[in-house]
């Protein structure tokens, strides 16, 4: 038997690029098999806007530009489009909150507004103008590139763009404009009547400029990266990018906002080939263009390198093919071969949604926050299901869950590209019920300082944690409290109760419990000291004491229950008084005044004297011994007439007789108290001692004086004293008493007398022997100078010294001597001459002492040698 082998052979096959199949079997299907399907990618050209980054700048903005000059021209290759136009540049450190972040091209960017007046008729626009680093070539093929994103921003500079409103605005196309050449500085016109410049609501048209491109843009706050491609009409030098004209009506200012556009990364590139797309797989509207489009060349479209068998048209409707994200590309084939080869990629971001909730457990009715924290690029718009039957779509939503429970939160995303997604955040809010609180007081009237019992009756039952407030500044924790106010009047109560699960309620009722005034006792009284017995009336004075009940402590240990009363305080001493007052009730206070009567004692008067006998005149000393404190002023009334108010003191009794004594004490206080002792004093009769005596005068020639007793006729002894008389004593009635003789003078004489009583009287008298003035002169003296009888000198008796004049007259009547001087006699001389034998006058003038008579005697003298 031949066995036959078969071999089979299989040629390598060739990759067929545009069947979507793996023709040979790599594993690699059409672009994706490079070494089969060869084709270079369209590489992109030199970017012909200066700094579409906005990174160089030669100076940097300082706030929201008001000025054209200033702020976007800071950024190098830029300008304001007019004079009145107000583009702006933020960078360095000027980036305001409402510029999303992070930017996508560096730390610059640039803004411009677009909006209409109210009416929504007229336009004003805001356009960045730049001049290309080459001007685009006229029939080429360009894409502009760019990063946007939007917000409604606050027109003030004050603001400086720090707040984002909502976005509250539709679609708009975003377009460039191209001019032939490359303005130097921005438009201006004038207004023709006061010269201002003309408000920026020119559209480029108007200006000659020509739209070259444009593309519609969803407005987000959130980055997105735009491109369009258009073909350029001529030679272009320089663009405008910004709205197209006019600016859609929905675009008007509202309360001093704008719609605002923020831009970054503009990049502006020719191209062989491209493909543009428009709309999302997510808004089921994904278009695809081929551009340019040679009708003479093949083509093909591609999603991720694998051919979409039939798709050859400059079109692909990739949404109609149900086809979603992924690299999209074209091929162009040339009938000499030649590939060219431009991809589109298209990305879906689904979002991921996120959220919070503050807080997430909490008691009913709960304010809960819900925030969306989904990225914000993916956010295009919200819808909250928020488990109650609530929808909302706001980011920060503000909702109020009204009822206990526990609650499921679904956040739908839906991203600025229309891709949609949720998420169900399972028992995210917790609701726990709200307590109603309730309470009932022991009793809503009563008295100060009186116990009130307030009682939790707060439902559900639970064990709640209790707050009170007792309307007087006073809390309590007690969910079974007691309180007593201080002072009346009406109070309010609140009870607020917290439940296990922190939830809260509280109840306040309004001049709940009233509190009776505590009386106030008040009264007065007629004095508050005197001397006893003392009599005070004391008169309540208490406010509406009319309904009111009192009872008086008058510290005497009398009580009363009038409103007025009279004490009677008959015993020493200090007393408080207290009134207490009650009302209905039986709310009483007491008032107390301290020491308020003083009731002084009276003065125990005693004395004594000495002597409390004796003879007229009688001095007797009174001694007061009264307590001295009780001693503030005293009366004596001594019985015979006579009174004093010296409380010592003495007094003379001049008479006989027999004395009641009396003595007055008034007590520092006023009080008086008097003593009288009846006979107190008595005073015998005194004799009156009298005599006569004579000679008188007599001299002492005849010395004898005889005393006769004159005394009263109750004299029964007689005691006579002659100091220098003789006999120097004698006891009767008549005596005579010799005086020395030898000269004159005054000698005393005494009489002491005595009655029955003992008592006895003295008289003392003068007896007045006077001398005998006498004058005696020689008649001859001798002044020889033996010294005998040498000297004329008269001798003088009695006579008054100081009244002495002698004089000497020679025989001619001439006067040769005179002295004053009794002592001083004439020695004879006449003019310093020696004496002479011869006769002379003297004449003497003398005072006799004894009668006090001036006397002159003459003689005659003669001198003898």
């Amino acid at each position: 038997m031949v066995a036959l082998l078969l071999c089979t052979y299989r040629l390598a096959a060739q990759e067929v690029c545009d069947n979507g199949m793996d023709d040979d079997g790599n594993g690699l299907v059409d672009l994706n098999d490079l070494t089969g399907c060869p084709c270079d990618l369209v590489q992109p050209q030199d970017d012909l806007i200066t700094n579409g980054s906005f990174e160089s700048n030669s100076c940097c903005p300082e706030g929201i530009s008001m000025s054209p000059d200033d702020y976007l021209a800071c950024a190098s290759g830029w300008m304001d489009y007019m004079v009145s136009s107000t583009a702006d540049y933020f960078a360095c450190d000027f980036v305001p909150a409402a510029v999303p972040q992070p930017i996508p091209d560096g730390e610059a960017a640039a803004g411009f507004g677009a909006f209409t007046d109210w009416s929504g008729a007229t336009s004003y626009y805001e356009f960045l103008m730049n001049c290309l680093n080459e001007p685009m070539v006229t029939g080429q093929l360009y894409e502009l590139e760019f990063d946007v994103a939007a917000t409604r921003s606050h027109m003030s500079p004050l603001v400086a763009m720090g707040i984002s409103f909502p976005i509250d605005f539709g679609p708009i196309d975003l377009t460039i404009y191209g001019f032939s050449s490359c303005p130097t500085q921005p438009y201006v016109f004038y207004d023709p009547i006061f010269g201002n410049p003309l408000p920026a609501n020119y559209c480029p048209l108007d200006l000659g400029w020509t739209e070259l491109g444009h593309v519609t843009y969803s407005p987000t706050n959130a980055w997105q990266q735009l491109n369009f491609s258009f073909i350029a009409p001529f030679d272009v030098q320089a663009i405008m990018f910004g709205p197209a004209c006019p600016v859609p009506a929905g675009y008007t200012s509202s309360n001093q906002t704008w719609p605002y556009f923020f831009v970054d990364g503009l990049s502006l590139e020719p191209v062989e080939l491209a493909a543009n797309a428009t709309g999302s797989p997510c808004t089921n509207d994904l278009v695809l263009t081929a551009i340019p489009f040679d009708p003479t060349n093949d083509h093909q479209w591609y999603l991720n390198g694998v051919a979409i068998v039939g798709e050859t048209n400059a079109t692909l409707q990739a949404s109609a093919l149900g086809l979603a994200d992924g690299t999209y590309a074209i091929r162009s084939l040339s009938p000499t071969g030649a590939c060219s080869y431009a991809e589109e990629v298209i990305t879906v971001e689904y979002p991921q949604p996120l959220a919070a909730a503050t807080p997430t457990v909490g008691c009913a009715p709960l304010n809960v926050e819900l925030e969306n924290l989904t990225a914000p690029g993916s956010t295009g718009s919200l819808e909250w299901d928020l488990g109650d039957g609530t929808l909302a779509n706001a980011s920060l939503v503000a909702h109020t869950y009204t009822q206990p429970g526990t609650y499921d939160v679904r956040l739908t995303v839906t991203s600025p590209l229309g891709c949609e997604r949720d998420s169900l955040f399972e028992d995210l809010i917790t609701v726990h019920a709200k307590p109603n609180a309730s309470f009932t007081p022991s009793v809503v009237e009563a008295c100060v300082d009186e116990a009130i019992a307030f009682t939790n009756t707060s439902t559900p039952a639970d064990t709640y944690t209790c707050t009170w407030s007792f309307g007087d500044g006073d809390l309590s924790s007690d969910c079974a409290a007691s309180h007593a106010y201080s002072s009346a009047g009406s109070y309010n109560v609140l009870l607020a109760v917290t439940s296990p699960f922190g939830c809260t309620d509280d109840t306040l009722r309004s001049q709940l419990i009233t509190i009776l005034p505590t009386p106030e006792p008040a009264f007065s009284f007629t004095t508050d000291s005197g001397c006893i017995p003392l009599q005070v009336r004391f008169e309540s004075e208490t406010p509406q004491q009319e309904s009111q009940t009192a009872l008086w402590d008058l510290g005497n240990g009398q009580s009363a229950t009038t409103p007025n009363v009279i004490a009677l305080y008959d015993t020493p001493g200090i007393y408080s008084v207290s009134l207490t007052m009650t009302n209905t009730l039986g709310c009483s206070a007491t008032r107390t005044v301290s020491n308020a009567i003083t009731a002084y004692g009276l003065p125990l008067v005693t004395f004594f004297v000495e002597p409390d006998s004796g003879c007229a005149p009688l001095d007797v000393r009174f001694t007061n011994t009264t307590d001295p404190g009780m001693i503030g002023g005293c009366v004596w009334t001594f019985g015979d007439g006579m009174s004093s108010t010296s409380c010592g003191t003495e007094h003379t009794y001049e008479d006989s007789g027999t004395y009641t004594v009396s003595l007055t004490v008034n007590s520092p206080a006023g009080c008086e108290g008097d003593t009288t002792l009846y006979h107190l004093v008595h005073v015998d009769p005194s004799p009156t001692a009298n005599f006569t005596f004579g000679p008188q005068p007599t001299n002492f020639y005849q010395p004898e004086v005889t005393f006769v007793d004159a005394s009263s006729n109750d004299v029964i002894l007689w005691s006579w004293h002659f100091p220098e008389g003789s006999p120097d004593t004698a006891s009767s009635g008549q005596v005579t008493v010799s005086y020395p003789n030898d000269d004159g003078g005054s000698y005393p004489a005494q009489l002491v007398v005595s009655n029955r009583f003992g008592c006895t009287d003295t008289l003392l008298a003068v007896v007045a022997i006077d001398g005998v003035h006498s004058v005696y002169a020689p008649n001859a003296f001798t002044p020889d100078g033996d010294g005998l009888n040498a000297v004329f000198l008269p001798m003088i008796r009695d006579d008054v010294p100081s009244d002495h004049d002698l004089r000497i007259f020679d025989r001619w009547g001439r006067e040769v001597f005179r002295t004053t001087d009794p002592g001083q006699g004439w020695d004879g001389s006449v003019d310093g001459a020696g004496p002479k034998t011869d006769v002379y006058v003297w004449k003497l003038r003398s005072r006799n002492r004894v009668d006090g008579i001036m006397r002159e005697y003459v003689g005659h003298v003669t001198v003898l040698r």
